[in-house]
Formats: C-alpha cells, structure tokens, sequence
C-alpha cells in the first residue's frame, strides 16, 4: 500500500508540472504591445512591378515570443484582420509589397504559443508616391528647416530669442524658413544670410554653403530696387528726355519675391549651393490656422494663390516654375487629422508637390507633433497619423527625402526647459531636382 501510495504522489506532481496551474497558464498570455513607429517608408520596384514598403518598430511587449502584423486598407477593416501580414521574432517589421501612395492601417500585437496579447493603438500612413535617385555631386543632400518661432502672439520674446538662435546654431540647417517673426527685427543668425522681402515669413541661408542668385534685368524689365543715376557734380538724379529717371546700368538684382496671398506673405528666393552650383527656390509660407471652425477652403485658396504668383514672378525673369527645383517650407496650419485637410492637398498634388513625411526614407519622433500650443516639455502624441503641421513639400519624382525629424532638443524624454517656441523645429534631409 505504501509503495501504491508513492507511485499516485509522483504521477500527481508529474501531472503538475506539465499542466500547470491555471494562473501559470494565464500568466503566458503577453502584454498588449505600446505605440507602433513607422521609422521609414520607400518605393521599390520587383518583378516590373511598382511597389511600396514600410518599415515600423515598437515597444517590447512582456511574455511576447513572436509579433504578428496586421494591415489594412481602412480602420475598420485592420481591426478586423484575422491573418498576420507579417510575424517576426524582433520588435520591427517591414511590410512590403503595398501600393504607393495608398493609405493603409496597421496593428500589432504579440503572441507567446497559442496565447494573443492586445492589439496595438491603430496607426496610418500614407506610402510614398516616387523617389528619385539623384547624383550628390550635383545634387547634394540639403538639411531643409522649418520653424515657427512665435515671436508676435507668444510672449517674452525678448528672453526666447536668443534660445530661437542658439537651436539653429545647433542644428546647422542649410536653409531655414520661420514663421510668426514679424517681431524679430534686425534678427543676426552667426554664420547665416537672410534673403529679401520677408515679414512673419523669413527666409535664411548659410552663408558658406549657399549664394543668392543675381540676375541682370534687360532693358525692358523695371524695378523700382534698380539704384538710379546721378549726377556727380550736382548728386540729383539723371533723367531721360522724358523726365524720366535713368537707372544704372547695368541693373543686377537678387532673383527672388513675394507671393501675395490672402493672409501672410509668402516670400521666395534662388539660392545656389557653391559647391555644386544647383539653384534651388526655396518659398516661406504660414496658412491661416483654424479660428473656432475650419479655414481649410482659406488654406486652399492662399495655397493656389502662392502658386499663382510664383508663376508669374518667375516668369517675369524668363523662369518656368515647373523647370525648377522647389521647396515650400513653414506652418501649414493642417494635417490628417484635422477636417478638411484633404483640400490643401489637392492643390499641392495638382502643382506636384507631396509632403516629405510621407516620402521620406527614415522618420525620426513621428509620434511627437511639431507644434506645441500647451508650451509642455513632455511630447504631446498624435497616435494615428503624427499630427504635424510644420512641413516641407517637395516634387516625389524630382526628390529623395533621406530623413524627416522632429529635433526638438529632448533630455529623458521631455524636450529640454526653457522651450524657445510653442513649436519645435522640422528638419527634412532631401535631394532635389
């Protein structure tokens, strides 16, 4: 009997083992996995096909053994998604094969055997249409910076200033656009060159790398900045039989100007990289923000506008606006998820411009928005698209967007006290062509 009794204990904590308890059964079910980031995106082609890819990371997930991916074409519809697109081992994915310039819905949730944890938050991204593969010699990669330093409607400019200066000093964009700088008068930037014809929106180049194109007027081009003749002995102005004044020739002047929108200015300059001797427009522009309801029909008409007579200036010069590279730059006032978004980028594709977040090859804090209204050192979250406002737009098929990055200076996952703006600065890295 005793030795009966031996044998049943032992198959009992056999038994056990292998079964376990219910609780350690449960306790194999992971956690639910964090915020999905989409760390870049890039076109590609494979078997005379077209297509798109996106690459994305997330936080580790406990008890995870593996990691299931799941897209879609819409929110509803990747929520319902039974069949992991992908499943990896790691904590990235890349999902391959997707068309471009289409929206997709994307998941994750992690799996340990037959036990599913949550799904992560649903997040979107748009693939990019095109990318161009450029020759860096003639067509360098140029850190293109957008920031809207508030120095009209926020306060204690006088104390935010030197901060404004000391980010771009870190930052060492090529060329920087800012917004909102009407109070920024004399504004000195060591190292850098302001363009013309700039009032909220300002317009700054490095002054080592780049040079304003100059272009001499003919003779039937006036401009009231041509200096004007004078007479050495009597220091009046010369004029013609006519009564005229008399311009000194020849008259060379900066190619730039100024679009004239409803709203804020939207200044224009040539710029010619030294070393390469491309010549690059690059436009400043600030759209109307929403005011208790939408203005999104304003930005589509201020945005037309800009269009308009940045045509027409150009062509003033002798330039065709579609022969050129061009890069618009500010504070679009817009993004996905915002209502009526939709009619700024119909303008901006008909004109052939998309936005380099969603064309750009790596994307650094896409969750962390731009613009910061609350002044808080910790990153306000925009969980589904990353709501920036704050862009640079560039033609796909004339461009490569190496990298587009939110690089507010940060220590511990805040961004670092005193903050210089209500927004941090956008640094896109492209080529253009």
């Amino acid at each position: 009997m005793r030795l009966r009794l031996l044998a049943c204990a032992v198959v009992a904590v056999l038994t056990a083992a292998t079964l376990g308890t219910p609780a350690e059964a449960a306790s194999k079910k992971p956690g639910a996995v964090g915020l999905v980031s989409v760390t870049g995106a890039a076109p590609y082609d494979s078997s005379g096909k077209k297509y798109a890819k996106i690459s994305i990371s997330w936080p580790k997930a406990t008890r995870a053994k593996k990691y299931q991916v799941f897209v879609a074409g819409s929110r509803a519809g990747v929520a319902k998604a039974k069949k992991p697109r992908v499943t990896v081992k790691s904590r990235k994915a890349t999902i391959t094969k997707l068309k471009r310039n289409r929206t997709y819905w994307i998941q994750v949730r992690a799996v340990n055997g037959s036990k599913a944890g949550k799904r992560s938050a649903r997040i979107a991204r748009v693939t990019p249409a095109a990318t161009a593969k450029l020759w860096s010699k003639r067509h360098p990669v140029y850190r293109l910076m957008s920031y809207n330093v508030c120095s009209n409607a926020c306060s204690k400019w006088e104390t935010r200033q030197p901060l404004v200066v000391n980010e771009v000093l870190r930052l060492k964009p090529d060329v920087l656009a800012v917004q909102e700088a009407s109070r920024w008068k004399n504004a000195v930037i060591p190292g850098y060159t302001e363009t013309l014809g700039g009032k909220d929106n300002r317009i700054f180049y490095r002054t080592a790398a780049f040079e304003q194109v100059t272009q001499r007027l003919s003779a039937t081009q006036q401009s009231a900045e041509c200096p004007l003749e004078t007479d050495p002995r009597t220091g009046k102005v010369v004029r013609d039989d006519e009564g005229d004044p008399v311009r000194v020739e020849p008259c060379i002047l900066p190619l730039d100007g100024v679009a004239e929108p409803e709203g804020k200015d939207a200044p224009w300059s040539v710029l010619r990289h030294k070393a390469s001797g491309q010549a690059v427009v690059f436009v400043g522009i600030h759209l109307k923000v929403d005011e208790g309801g939408s203005n999104a029909a304003v930005r589509a008409r201020q945005t037309s506008q800009i269009f308009t007579d940045l045509g027409n200036q150009l062509a003033w010069w002798g330039k065709r606006l579609h022969h050129l590279p061009v890069v618009l730059l500010g504070d679009f006032n817009t993004n996905r998820s915002r209502a009526g978004n939709s009619r700024l980028e119909t303008v901006m594709q008909a004109n052939g411009f998309y936005d380099a977040y969603e064309q750009a090859l790596k994307v650094s804090r896409q969750h962390f928005n731009t613009a910061n209204p609350r002044w808080s050192t910790q990153p306000i979250v925009g969980v589904t698209w990353g709501d920036h406002v704050d862009k640079v737009w560039v033609r796909p098929g004339r461009s490569r967007v190496h990298q587009w990055a939110n690089v507010g200076k940060m220590s511990g996952g805040r961004f670092v006290a005193p903050l210089p703006s209500d927004h941090h600065p956008l640094m896109v890295r492209a080529q253009v062509s």
